[in-house]
This record gives C-alpha cells, sequence and structure tokens, in this order.
C-alpha cells in the first residue's frame, strides 16, 4: 500500500510538472501564401503550404521566424514577439509582395528594402542606420565599400541602378568606409558601379542604405 501510494504520488508530481511547463507556452498558428520552409531560431520546423497552417508551440519572448519560398526569391526573415496570452497569436506571411528588408541569400546580410530617400551627409547616413529599427531588429548599420560593391551587377536594371534583388534607390550610396583624404567617406554609384571619396558634409544625392548580419541573435 506504502509502494502504490507513493508511486501515485510520483504520477501526480510529474503529471503536474508537465501540465505546468506546458501552461507556460504559447500557441503562433502561421499562414503563408505561397510554399515555403519555415525555421524558428535557425531549426526547421516544417514545411508551409498556402491552403494549410502551422501550429507551434514556443516559449514566450523574441523567436526569429525565416521562410524561405520553395520557388525561389529572397528569403523572409522577422523578429516575433511571442506573449504568455492563452489567445493563439497568428503570423500571416506574404512571400509575393514587397518587404522593408531583403536578404542576400549570395553573402547572407540582409537589407533594407530601399535606401533613406534624401540628401544625408556621411554623419547623417551613419546615425541613419545606428538608429534605425526595421523588421524587428535594431543591428542596422551603414555598408563597407565592398559590401555595397558585392550588390552590384550588371545583369539587371532597376530605375538606371544595376542592383542585385528587390531594392529601391534614388541616389548614390554612402558607404561606412573612410575615404581617401581626411574627412572624407567612400560613396558607390549602382548607375554605373562608380566609387567616389566624397567631403563628408557633402549631402545632395548621397544617401544610406543600410544593412545587417542575417543570422539569429
Amino acid at each position: 500500500m506504502h509502494k502504490l501510494l507513493t508511486t501515485l504520488r510520483s504520477s501526480l508530481l510529474l503529471s503536474g510538472l508537465l501540465s505546468g511547463g506546458l501552461s507556460r507556452g504559447a500557441v503562433l498558428i502561421v499562414h503563408a501564401d505561397s510554399e515555403c520552409v519555415i525555421s524558428i531560431d535557425g531549426k526547421t520546423r516544417g514545411t508551409l503550404l498556402p491552403s494549410k497552417n502551422l501550429r507551434l508551440k514556443l516559449t514566450p519572448g523574441s523567436h526569429h521566424i525565416e521562410a524561405i519560398p520553395s520557388f525561389g526569391g529572397g528569403t523572409w526573415l522577422q523578429a516575433v514577439a511571442i506573449t504568455s496570452s492563452r489567445n493563439p497569436q497568428e503570423l500571416n506571411i506574404s512571400l509575393r509582395q514587397n518587404y522593408d528588408s531583403w536578404i542576400d541569400p549570395a553573402t547572407n546580410l540582409m537589407w533594407t528594402a530601399a535606401d533613406n530617400g534624401s540628401g544625408l551627409s556621411w554623419g547623417q547616413a551613419l546615425r541613419y542606420c545606428t538608429e534605425l529599427t526595421r523588421d524587428g531588429f535594431t543591428d542596422w548599420t551603414l555598408p563597407g565599400i565592398q559590401q555595397l560593391q558585392d550588390l552590384f551587377t550588371s545583369a539587371s536594371e532597376t530605375d538606371g541602378f544595376h542592383i542585385k534583388g528587390p531594392i529601391k534607390l534614388s541616389g548614390w550610396q554612402w558607404s561606412s568606409s573612410a575615404g581617401q583624404q581626411s574627412g572624407e567617406g567612400w560613396s558607390f554609384d549602382f548607375g554605373d558601379g562608380g566609387r567616389a571619396s566624397v567631403a563628408a558634409g557633402v549631402s545632395g544625392l548621397y544617401r544610406a542604405l543600410c544593412v545587417r548580419p542575417a543570422k539569429y541573435l
């Protein structure tokens, strides 16, 4: 009898621990408009079809959710805050529209989908990127001159700019690289792939296109 009671107590305790552990989780229901592979914090969780949804149990907090389209194209990546609410959260992923960022699969860098759109000095461009919050990320920086060079391609042209990916540009792009002379910074022209060392105080046609590593933090 004593052994039976001990076993019963252990079973009840284990049941309580399990139910308590599960209750701390939160449900996220993911939808997508195209077939894609879903990863959470770097771990693949399954393939999602447009006609289905993926029901996930996650711990409360911030999670990095990635959707890689099966038909090809840019990867979708965003930080999502999961709350401890008992009601399921829903996330709708649309891979057929432009986003605020784009990941270059060749370099695994995440770029803003457009530059800032107006003239900036070198210092203003540096500050613009470091203060930027986009798609849940706050670690944006102004790219180095070689990173801008790696985005250039003569194979495609959009509005007169030769650039990989769905990125909208409106002028020359500042880099974070110091220029040839003191008080200058390197800039890049996606019109012809040229570089120029420009006085840091010049703004005019110079813009800020921001970048961050597409990795899980």
